[in-house]
């Protein structure tokens, strides 16, 4: 009998877990310098520490498969540069994919908005006359988009991200209709 040890050892190390490594260490390692120094008077920032979003908008791939999708997002930021959240999307028409992302959100300036995500891509594989089965594979997703200001909690922006999995890299892009709170 192999050891457990061993037998995670032996294992290859994929290209997604490896993604999956580095954006945790990566949040790990930046978390406490994002907060340091920090103060939390409700008056001295210009920024909602929580924001929403509905994400309305399509999405692609290289192989001519095109479909819409909507998805709803949620972001806590640490402060006015670095926030982390988390994101569910659908896609439909030839897609059939639903995306559960954990995004770290970097707003260099303004309303500029950079996301490094992963997560997984819950979909439908086909097999010929078998009946559809579910599977998941792990998904790296990165993006960029703008916020402009609608008043002094809302936003609307556009939204394009680019994401990589292990069958396909897709395109999504659309209009981001966000709240702060």
């Amino acid at each position: 009998m192999k050891s457990r040890v061993k037998y995670i050892i032996e294992q290859p190390v994929r290209k997604n877990h490896l993604y999956l490594i580095i954006t945790i260490l990566f949040t790990v390692a930046i978390s406490p310098v994002a907060g340091a120094g920090e103060v939390h008077d409700e008056g001295s920032h210009e920024f909602h520490r929580h924001h929403m979003a509905l994400l309305l908008g399509n999405t692609q791939s290289e192989e001519t498969s095109n479909g819409p999708s909507i998805g709803v997002d949620y972001e806590y930021r640490y402060n006015k540069y670095l926030g982390i959240g988390g994101l569910v999307e659908w896609a439909g028409g030839d897609f059939d994919h639903l995306l559960l992302i954990v995004p770290l959100y970097i707003h260099p300036h303004k309303g500029w908005l950079f996301n490094v995500s992963l997560g997984s891509e819950i979909h439908k594989e086909h097999e010929g006359h078998e009946e559809d089965k579910k599977t998941r594979d792990w998904i790296f997703r990165t993006g960029v988009a703008y916020q402009f200001p609608v008043g002094e909690r809302y936003t609307i922006g556009p939204e394009f991200n680019v994401d990589f999995s292990e069958h396909e890299t897709t395109i999504a892009y659309g209009i981001a209709f966000g709240i702060g709170f």
